[in-house]
């Protein structure tokens, strides 16, 4: 007889594979025993059971990295608590590089390992194939060797963090189907399954390639979508090593591992294509999918080039499962912005197995302790937009994910698929003139622009790209001239009602009692002191600001604030993004161009920094702040659409006589890391604290309505530990820095570079960075030392500043 499923649970997890029985563990063994687990058919028979097993430690960003180290630590020690052996063998991996740029990437992959302690080193081409007999060496320029990696049996893995689940004292019950999660004002209470409804707290939804669909039931966006991935096991080859490190050749798009005496190599397609897009079928239950020969041909020839024993040796497993993969390659883990108690965990991208212990663990501290206990910003939920979760945009974008697996970790890498979809105003004009287009939340934004004779083409490197030289004509145009960047697709929300400032009060650190026309920048940290935001306010009417953000974190500002509005006050958000299309004028120049197309008296003093005001341009009724990004004088214009593109021909031809310049994203970068000005889930996010990162000044603890974190703020800051963020700048004029490069005071390893560009001011590479200082000290001691960057294995002397860039009196 088949026991009844309880009426209650603190937390209900829907999904048995690798993610939902990591959280069920963790849960459990944390002392959130009242947890239950359902599987619609078999624990692992959706993606889990058919990985292929590879255990790597170094992953893309410093959250996933911490979670695939940890789940090496619990793959070493989960047999002695559970009984259960998961089948890992620490065997070590080595990546090859067939060109100069892939080997930057590999050295680059060694210097981040570095931050976590994890070894990684270089190896000659000789020692690979000594290593590696049955590899053909030819073109292989050398590799990264890792011996700390290896693989696990993704099955016995996921059955002994259910055993451990069990032995702390969380149900888990198969074949039982959840319907519906049940909701009530804003917050799930419970789910409805095929074997009776059971009320909850939370509810977890770690539901694989059915995360979505069920996601969507509830207005949960979960951007992903199963995709074919291919792999095949030979037959048994005679005298292979078992202890062969699992080989890459990122390059042939291929890995390779021994698998009880044959090899099992696995595919990054060249081409991918979704699965399911009608819909998973109700019967699947480890299940394989049909296995088109035409698919992997093109990397399958390449795998035998480089491993040539496979042209005479018999396969005997042809696979092809579907996996799930996201629009942006990113993990979804965390809380939904607009259902309290919904948690994700899903689209994991091929490193289930990998990741999946660590980010089950993050999940269940976060729900243990009510707020995420490391930086997971880029997981968030709430990063997408209601079309981004939408079948048809999952269905072009996901399988590019599948195929950048593999493909080349460029800084900066455009997506090629799903393009095109939101437009400025400006689009247009601004193509006409060589803008090289760059895409950011479906936004199409001039990265850069090609000068007469140049194609307008994006291409990577970690060195110098092909529009290197014109990023740095552009800063030079804004340092010395002036500049128009598009700025359209920054966040606006208006907040407006009643009691619109005093909630504004609350929720940001700065004082928000603005007089009419003031611009304020804020923080809106959370009850820990730390930075949920920063945001810009513009007061515009009595009772109406205008909140504005990066188009990156736009929609989270509007869920984070919209969630601390109380019952009684009466406050309104009109998401005005799309309402009034932006230029940001910029430069020495700028006030004459300005002068030269209005009738405004544009001075300092009747025109101050911070403030706004409504005038015309042309024919064209604007309003602009006077601000600028990019650490020069500047004005910030907004233009509804239908005048936009008069006011930018207007500037455009009042500025020919003073050098104006179009500016793109690129250019920005540099400008604004010169400037000293930060970037929210870059330079800083949640986790750290005003004092952390040089903005207390924004932070007014007498305002006489305190903001949330007040407490936390001043105790934050009057312990007033580390790390901080500082400036840097390398010496050597020919290194180039993007982002996590390794930072070492005295040859030690102190803190990494969180933004990098190369600045045409200091004729070098510049950056922004988090720095540990000595022996616990503040952020004054930073100071004492010498300095260096890991660049591609080399130490490059660097300065450090708690000053901005371009407020050295070094730069010359």
């Amino acid at each position: 007889m088949t026991t009844p499923l309880p009426d209650r649970a603190r937390v209900v997890i829907i999904g048995g594979g690798i993610m939902g029985c990591s959280v069920a563990y963790h849960l459990a063994k944390g002392g959130w025993s009242d947890v239950v687990l359902l599987e619609r058919k078999t624990l692992t028979s959706g993606t889990t059971w058919h990985a292929a097993g590879l255990v790597g430690q170094l992953q893309g960003s410093h959250a996933t990295t911490a979670f695939a180290s940890y789940g090496v630590e619990l793959l070493q020690e989960i047999e002695a608590e559970t009984g259960q052996n998961p089948g890992f063998r620490q065997s070590g991996s080595i990546s090859i590089a067939l060109n100069d740029e892939r080997m930057a990437e590999l050295k680059r992959k060694a210097d981040f390992a570095r931050l976590f302690g994890v070894e990684a080193h270089y190896m000659e081409t000789a020692e690979i194939a000594e290593r590696w007999p049955l590899m053909n060496a030819e073109g292989v320029l050398g590799g990264i060797h890792m011996p700390s990696d290896g693989s696990a049996n993704p099955v016995d893995l996921t059955q002994a963090l259910a055993r451990g689940a069990r032995k702390y004292g969380a149900t888990i019950r198969e074949n039982v189907k959840v319907e519906e999660v049940l909701t009530a004002n804003g917050r799930v209470t419970g789910v409805r399954t095929d074997h009776g409804t059971i009320t909850a707290d939370f509810v977890v939804n770690c539901g694989g390639m059915w995360a979505r669909d069920l996601g969507r039931q509830n207005g949960v966006g979960v951007p992903l979508h199963a995709c074919e991935h291919y792999y095949l096991v030979t037959e048994p080859i005679p005298d292979l090593p078992a202890d062969l490190p699992v080989l890459r050749s990122y390059c042939d798009g291929t890995y390779w591992k021994e698998d009880a005496g044959k090899l099992l190599f696995g595919f990054a397609h060249f081409q991918a294509k979704p699965w399911a897009t009608g819909g998973i079928p109700e019967s699947f239950e480890f299940d394989s999918l049909p296995f088109v020969e035409d698919d992997v041909m093109e990397v399958l020839d390449l795998a035998m080039n480089r491993v040539p024993i496979l042209q005479e040796t018999g396969i005997r497993t042809f696979f092809n499962g579907p996996e799930s993969y996201s629009h942006d390659g990113r993990f979804t883990l965390g809380e939904a912005p607009d259902l309290k108690g919904y948690f994700v965990l899903a689209g994991v991208n091929s490193t289930g197995i990998q990741s999946g212990s660590g980010a089950g663990k993050a999940l269940a501290d976060w729900i243990m302790a009510g707020h995420p206990t490391m930086d997971l910003s880029e997981m968030d939920p709430a990063r997408i937009e209601e079309w981004q979760a939408r079948d048809p945009y999952l269905r072009e974008r996901c399988p590019e994910t599948l195929v950048l697996t593999y493909a080349m970790h460029w800084p900066g890498r455009q997506r090629e698929s799903a393009r095109g979809l939101r437009r400025t105003p400006f689009y247009h004009a601004m193509k006409a003139r060589g803008a090289a287009y760059a895409e950011a939340q479906g936004w199409e934004r001039p990265g850069w622009f090609a000068p007469d004779g140049a194609a307008p083409t994006y291409d990577h490197s970690f060195h110098r790209s092909s529009w290197f030289e014109h990023m740095l004509a552009e800063q030079r145009t804004v340092r010395e001239a002036a500049g128009l960047i598009d700025y359209s697709m920054l966040g606006k929300l208006m907040v407006e009602g009643r009691d619109a400032e005093r909630f504004l009060q609350r929720a940001c650190t700065n004082d928000m009692a603005l007089p009419l026309g003031k611009v304020a920048y804020t923080l809106m940290l959370n009850d820990r002191g730390g930075i949920e935001s920063d945001v810009t306010v513009a007061r515009h009417g009595p009772e109406s600001f205008m909140v504005m953000s990066a188009i990156s974190h736009t929609r989270r500002d509007r869920a984070y604030l919209q969630g601390l509005v109380a019952p009684d006050e009466d406050v309104r958000f009109t998401d005005a993004t799309t309402a009034y299309a932006v230029l940001s004028l910029c430069g020495p120049k700028s006030r004459n161009i300005l002068t030269a197309v209005c009738d405004l008296d544009l001075s300092n003093s009747a025109f101050p920094f911070n403030t706004l005001q409504h005038f015309h341009i042309g024919h064209a009724p604007v309003f602009a702040q006077r601000l600028s990004y990019t650490g020069e004088l500047g004005w910030e214009i907004f233009i509804t659409p239908d005048f936009a593109e008069h006011v930018f021909d207007c500037l455009m031809d009042a500025g020919a006589a003073h050098g104006l310049q179009l500016v793109g994203g690129e250019a920005l970068n540099a400008l604004r890391i010169g400037a000293g000005f930060v970037h929210w889930g870059h330079d800083l996010a949640y986790t750290d604290a005003p004092h952390q990162v040089g903005l207390g000044f924004v932070c007014k603890t007498d305002k006489p309505v305190p903001f949330i974190g007040r407490d936390a703020f001043l105790e934050r800051k009057a312990a007033g530990k580390g790390a901080f963020l500082c400036s840097l700048r390398l010496d050597d004029p020919d290194a180039l820095l993007h982002h996590n490069e390794p930072v070492l005071r005295d040859d030690e390893i102190v803190g990494f570079v969180t933004s990098g560009a190369y600045s045409a001011e200091a004729r070098s590479a510049i950056g922004l960075c988090v720095i540990s200082p000595p022996n616990g000290g503040t952020r004054s001691t930073l100071l004492a030392g010498t300095y260096a960057v890991l660049v591609e294995g080399r130490k490059i002397r660097a300065e450090i500043g708690l000053k901005p860039i371009n407020r050295w009196t070094t730069i010359d």
